[in-house]
């Protein structure tokens, strides 16, 4: 529902007076305002934690190689990442939102993309969401490493409930990180 402000309540009476005014005939002086009605019902309650949204700090991964065994040799055909999320349940994944972002710089230059990622070189990092944890594939090792003391290539994931104002929210663009960092009030 929403709130009248005192000036829009002040410019409505007036709308309201000039009409009765014009479309009435002046009988008598006009009596004393009358008292102010009830409040109306108080709306429910609603539930705090229901639209929290649930993110991690920028976290370093380790892919394991994806391996098969073709004429007795051992193939690597891609690398995996398993990311532990206990928040994550069978709820949220039938009705969040699941975002993760790679910062394939460091955190005081970053370079963040959405995944998953495909490049045009044929570069690609996968996501899947399953209770409990986030596996990403990709088909390059992809860890986190150390360059001149700096963590390069940190990940981070947010789970954005399906009742939350930032769900509903049609103009956030969640490809965008700086965006949903801004939108969010996410601090590195």
């Amino acid at each position: 529902m929403k709130r009248l402000y005192l000036s829009q309540l002040v410019l409505l009476s007036g709308i309201f007076f000039v009409m009765l005014i014009v479309s009435c005939e002046k009988k008598g002086d006009t009596g004393p305002a009358g008292p102010a009605g009830p409040a109306g019902p108080a709306g429910a309650r609603g539930d705090s934690a229901s639209g929290t949204v649930v993110y991690s700090d920028w976290q370093d991964l380790t892919y394991k190689p994806d391996t098969v065994i073709t004429q007795g040799k051992i193939d690597t055909i891609g690398f995996y990442a398993d990311i532990n999320v206990p928040a994550l349940t069978v709820t949220m994944l039938n009705t969040a939102d699941i975002k993760v972002y790679i910062n394939t710089s460091d955190s005081t230059d970053p370079v963040i993309f959405p995944l998953p990622y495909y490049s045009s070189s044929g570069l690609y990092i996968q996501v899947s969401d399953y209770k409990g944890g986030i596996e990403l594939y990709s088909n390059a090792q992809m860890s986190t490493f150390l360059s001149n003391g700096k963590e390069i290539q940190q990940y981070r994931y947010m789970i954005v409930p399906g009742n939350s104002e930032g769900k509903k929210n049609n103009s956030v663009n969640w490809a965008d990180y700086a965006a949903v960092k801004v939108y969010l009030g996410l601090k590195d």
